[in-house]
């Protein structure tokens, strides 16, 4: 059953502009992308506080309270104490789910006196929905947060490298000497490591320049299929070859892993991505990518031991 959505007005935030944050809500920490976003703070001395259904975690360094996004009372709960929210959405594909959790986050901080949050989209967003449902949710999510009144930041990854290190697509990396996927081998862009998006997440925490910005966040090469292939081919000392993938048949590769539904989705994501490919680029990155120390695709390579 999908929750209320309560709309709760903004209390008086006062946080003073020298308080260092030390204690931050990152939703999704049972994912790869919370994980990533959770070590890189942890890292850095923060402390991370996510949430979980069954309440059980083997890392020391993350707290982990019992809740449901889609019940505001769960996630009001367990942002008490925190001084910022990482928003990290499910993979999901339902607009009314989306709405639902977004806007319980946004109350959720509201009431716990929270002024920031940072919203990982998880895909760059042009100014408009596409028709596919992977990206529209997100437009979504956006349209909730932009009227928050709150002070936003969105980081909007390209690719993740580490999709290649994935149990769907490792093995035949490793066993065929093939890089597949479904980008086209003309669509030349930087693709990002989830260790660069904890760093970004980790200096958007603190810029109020980025206040209000949507930003494309990348590695800063440029790689053609050939390309990213070429370097890890030379990290390696093994030769790889990139092969692109029909959209069709990436989502006939995922049907017996993630069923007919979540495959047709995931794949209508490469369809809408490769018919928006100007949404990889845009201006409001330059300060950011100036101001942080970031993993190289090789360095990416090397921890991945291809």
């Amino acid at each position: 059953m999908v929750s209320l959505i309560l709309i709760v007005p903004l209390k008086p935030i006062n946080l003073s502009k020298d308080k260092k944050m030390k204690n931050i809500f990152v939703s999704g920490t049972s994912g790869a992308q919370g994980q990533a976003i959770a070590t890189v703070l942890n890292r850095e001395g923060y402390t991370v506080t996510g949430m979980s259904r069954s309440e059980t975690s083997n890392d020391l360094n993350l707290k982990l309270k019992q809740g449901d996004l889609e019940k505001l009372v769960d996630v009001s709960s367990a942002m008490e104490g925190c001084d910022a929210v990482i928003l990290t959405l499910p993979l999901l594909f339902d607009a009314t789910l989306v709405k639902t959790i977004t806007q319980n986050i946004v109350s959720a901080a509201k009431l716990n006196s929270i002024s920031t949050i940072v919203f990982n989209s998880g895909i760059p967003l042009g100014d408009n929905k596409t028709g596919f449902a992977a990206i529209d949710v997100k437009h979504d999510a956006l349209e909730i947060l932009d009227l928050s009144g709150l002070n936003i930041v969105t980081l909007m990854p390209t690719i993740y490298l580490d999709n290649l290190n994935s149990p769907f697509l490792r093995p035949i990396i490793d066993e065929h000497s093939i890089i597949p996927y479904p980008l086209a081998m003309d669509f030349e862009f930087s693709w990002i490591s989830q260790e660069n998006l904890g760093r970004f997440c980790l200096a958007a925490l603190s810029d109020n320049k980025l206040h209000g910005k949507r930003i494309v966040i990348s590695n800063r090469d440029k790689l053609s299929g050939n390309k990213l292939a070429n370097a890890i081919s030379i990290v390696s000392k093994r030769k790889f070859t990139y092969v692109p993938s029909s959209f069709d048949e990436f989502e006939n590769n995922l049907k017996p892993v993630l069923g007919d539904f979540v495959a047709k989705e995931i794949a209508n994501l490469y369809r809408g991505i490769d018919q928006h490919r100007a949404d990889f680029f845009n201006e409001e990155n330059q300060h950011l990518m100036s101001h942080v120390e970031l993993q190289t695709t090789s360095d990416w390579a090397k921890e991945a031991k291809f």
